[in-house]
């Protein structure tokens, strides 16, 4: 039988038995593969968005420099995901996709009509949050709010945080936010509201005073204001003071805080998403 082959085919395998000699070989094709658990699937099933809030003009375009940013960075494995518009009546327009392979796709969302009222964006991140619970298996999001969606996205947060039908927030940041409605702190170190709180209080500070309480402490949350003007400590329209006004309340209740004053280009507040010290402190904070 020396050299002679005898080859053996199933739909299963293919089987090559080579006689000469000693030497024998084995080849096998469509081999079962391990099946995989209903966590594995839902795991490769799952997203992790996070949410840019625009400002109190409601327009996407002035968060998008934002999203390039983080986009751009290989690092942060975002992608692209949706546009969504929010209309006087809490309905949605939404735009763009989210295809199987993006994980972690961006949500950016604008206001039909702006606003600096945050009654209104804590209205929307409810629909937005809705729409998204609806329509995506997701274990968690990061949110950010710039200028006066950062009041409204803390008030959705107080509100809505531990309501187990919606989406669970893991990480809250606050661009150039609005708590105190704009009020300076003349006779404050910036130390000392940090520490304490501000003095001067507008009337919209009491919701917070009454409801700091609510929040998950286990929200990582990062607050962050634009160095415009240091010796008046202000991003050129709201106060260090105001921005870091809630501050101590996070503190209180034991959530992971901090906070930094970013410096260098466009830190004057209509700017700041275009800053690149405040774009990398988001990527740190959302993805790294």
């Amino acid at each position: 039988m020396n050299g002679k082959r005898k080859v053996i085919v199933s739909a299963s395998m293919l089987l090559i038995v080579l006689v000469s000699g000693q030497t024998g070989y084995y080849v096998g094709r469509n081999q079962a593969k391990p099946k995989l658990s209903q966590a594995d699937i839902d795991a490769m099933n799952s997203i992790y968005p996070s949410i840019y809030i625009t400002g109190s003009s409601g327009n996407i375009s002035s968060i998008d420099p934002i999203v390039q940013g983080v986009v751009a960075d290989k690092e942060t494995k975002a992608k692209r995901g949706l546009d969504i518009v929010v209309k006087t009546d809490n309905s949605l327009e939404v735009t763009g996709q989210i295809n199987r392979n993006n994980h972690y796709p961006t949500i950016e969302v604008g206001m039909a009509k702006g606003t600096n009222n945050s009654l209104k964006y804590e209205a929307a991140l409810k629909s937005v949050m809705t729409y998204l619970g609806e329509n995506y298996r997701i274990p968690y999001v990061n949110v950010l709010g710039y200028s006066a969606g950062g009041s409204g996205v803390y008030r959705y947060l107080l509100e809505y945080g531990s309501d187990t039908t919606l989406p669970n927030v893991e990480k809250f940041v606050s661009l150039d936010g609005q708590y105190n409605a704009s009020t300076a702190q003349p006779n404050q170190t910036l130390d000392d509201v940090l520490k304490n709180g501000p003095e001067i209080k507008s009337k919209y500070y009491s919701y917070w005073e009454q409801n700091y309480s609510k929040l998950d402490p286990n929200i990582q949350v990062t607050f962050l204001a634009g160095d415009y003007d240091s010796q008046k400590q202000t991003d050129g329209v709201v106060p260090w003071a105001d921005t870091f006004s809630v501050y101590h309340f996070l503190v209180k209740n034991g959530n992971p805080v901090s906070n930094y004053i970013f410096k260098g280009a466009d830190t004057y507040h209509a700017d700041v998403p275009k800053n690149k010290a405040a774009i990398n402190f988001i990527k740190t904070a959302f993805y790294k």
